[in-house]
């Protein structure tokens, strides 16, 4: 009897023990799927971070034709420029390989940018017509013919040529950048969209300086 017991109660013991091992694992297996529920990216996450991927590529592509050994006063500039945006770039692609997405959009259709919760300003809406009327289909590309001039050009021309065309790419990349800082689901994406807004409207700001100082007569 006393035989019978112990092994009922083991029995007993080892049922519950299962039990509340099944237990532990069907909460930890709901919230897995609730994190990953949360971590899943919106289509504006995915088309502002491969619309992005694509506009990052071609200012570093600027930047380093820029630094190719020859002199320039420019180099801390686009160094810097090359350096935050490789940093960024890593970033972005980073989260596209996890969730299983083309590095570059699958189109130049930037329709992401029409999913946001609020309705189209005209600022956006003006933004939108911009990109459908670009051969790149965003503003702000520099052209094949424009990188070819700006490897050919020496001296003051090309630092001139230089400072326009980024100063053209960050003014087409902000809206972009703006729009995911508040629309986009996943607040990593949004983070770092308002970094870049913040980094660029900076760019900006010294790019003309350095723009209007380069045009300038000399002698004045």
């Amino acid at each position: 009897m006393n035989l019978r017991r112990l092994s009922y109660g083991i029995g007993v013991a080892f049922a519950l023990a299962i039990g509340i091992s099944a237990g532990a694992q069907y909460r930890e297996l709901q919230h897995a799927r609730a994190q990953l529920k949360v971590l899943q990216p919106s289509e504006i996450d995915i088309g502002f971070s491969q619309s992005m991927s694509f506009h990052h590529r071609q200012a570093i592509a600027i930047a380093q034709l820029l630094l190719d050994g020859r002199p320039t006063g420019l180099a801390p500039l686009a160094q810097s420029i090359a350096s935050s945006q490789i940093l960024e770039l890593g970033e972005i692609q980073g989260w596209l390989r996890l969730w299983n997405q083309t590095l570059l959009p699958p189109t130049q259709e930037m329709t992401w940018m029409l999913l946001g919760n609020e309705p189209l300003d005209e600022q956006l809406n003006q933004y939108l017509i911009a990109c459908g009327q670009s051969a790149a289909g965003m503003p702000g590309i520099a052209s094949s013919e424009e990188l070819m001039q700006l490897r050919r050009l020496d001296g003051r021309a090309r630092d001139a040529l230089f400072l326009r065309l980024m100063l053209n790419h960050h003014q087409g990349g902000i809206p972009m950048a703006q729009f995911a800082a508040s629309q986009a689901k996943l607040a990593v994406v949004r983070k770092i969209a308002a970094q870049m807004t913040l980094d660029q409207s900076q760019e900006i700001h010294q790019i003309q300086t350095l723009l209007a100082a380069i045009s300038a007569p000399a002698g004045d």
